[in-house]
């Protein structure tokens, strides 16, 4: 039996936050997500054939919100790296920003 990875409350409460109202940057990038969801194996849904019911079959969030993650390659089987580099840096090239 396999432990699920803990719930990110933070980044579902920003992701729902930023759904009701984005910048067209943020329109824009959850748009390039949803393509690469659409096409992916995980991709399940409650309702045949209303896109609006279509959850990751990963991570059992909706995917209509977690397009609008605001971290970078968010998606639980690391498959929006390539788009997110266009729109959000990628944590590595991050400087630390410690006292220390």
């Amino acid at each position: 039996m396999t432990i699920p990875p803990p719930i990110n409350y933070k980044e579902i409460f920003k992701a729902w936050l930023i759904a009701f109202n984005p910048t067209p940057a943020q329109q824009e990038l959850a748009k390039l997500r949803l393509e690469v969801c659409t096409g992916c194996e995980f991709r399940k849904e409650t309702i045949r054939g209303l896109k609006w019911s279509a959850y990751c079959g990963e991570c059992g969030c909706p995917m209509g919100r977690k397009v609008f993650s605001p971290y970078y390659n968010a998606c639980p089987l690391k498959k929006w790296g390539e788009i997110d580099s266009d729109y959000i840096e990628p944590p590595e090239n991050k400087k630390n920003n410690t006292l220390i």
